[in-house]
């Protein structure tokens, strides 16, 4: 279709999206488009359902993988989008970001081989895509399964995973994920060990309760010593209530 850049964000701006047919997306879509234009076109044909996703289908097999259409593919939520998906991330020699971002909202459904492999790799993007994925799939896993996949990730030199995987383990109360929350609190930077403390005392268990006490006198650092003796002071009070 011969149409200009401009004439389609002008149909965006003054036509609803779901009274655009799914084919005129794909008559329009073109790399020569603008980055921004191709992911607006991507998030509409994904929000098409499965409409959406035969269309989609069409332009990765004419364009191949390009990122906008690896978005759309996770927003269009259809069975055999996710298959699609689970295929391509076995098949990449090196994992790719855009692929696991776009099976965000599929994390329960996950094989935990694929979850191993993705929070393994060192980008810290991916890593915390997969620590995104490992958040919808945490609740159908043991306590084991879980310190198994983030076990690496606590120690991990970038701040940010480390935080990440501290907040799926502190909706856990099992006693060795306090341990290894724990663990944390004593070895990490500031920031880890500050959001080690307030993940114990969140946590709010007897088992909890005694790791803050010993880490309010063992730390080594004074404003730590005080924050655990803080988190300790309100598990007190809820204990009591």
């Amino acid at each position: 279709m011969n149409i200009t850049e401009q004439e389609i964000w002008d149909r965006f701006n003054y036509i609803k999206p779901k009274l655009i047919e799914a084919e005129w997306y794909e008559e329009v879509y073109s790399l020569k488009l603008s980055i921004q234009l191709r992911f607006t076109i991507g998030e509409r044909l994904g929000l098409l359902a499965d409409k959406g996703w035969e269309v989609i289908k069409s332009l990765i097999k004419k364009y191949g993988y390009q990122p906008e259409l690896i978005h759309a593919t996770g927003l269009c939520h259809q069975k055999e989008a996710y298959e699609f998906l689970l295929k391509l991330l076995r098949k990449e020699p090196t994992l790719k970001f855009d692929t696991v971002k776009a099976l965000s909202c599929w994390g329960a459904l996950i094989p935990i081989s694929d979850l191993k492999n993705i929070l393994k790799e060192k980008s810290i993007n991916i890593r915390l895509a997969g620590l995104n994925l490992l958040r919808f799939k945490s609740h159908l896993l043991n306590a084991t399964e879980i310190l198994e996949l983030v076990d690496d990730l606590l120690f991990d030199f970038r701040e940010d995973v480390v935080i990440e995987a501290i907040k799926i383990l502190q909706r856990r109360d099992e006693e060795k994920i306090i341990k290894c929350i724990s663990k944390v609190a004593k070895n990490g930077t500031d920031k880890t060990v500050e959001n080690a403390l307030i993940a114990l005392g969140t946590i709010g268990t007897n088992e909890s309760v005694t790791e803050l006490s010993s880490l309010s006198r063992l730390l080594t650092k004074e404003s730590h010593r005080q924050m655990a003796h803080k988190q300790l002071s309100h598990q007190y009070q809820n204990l009591s209530n």
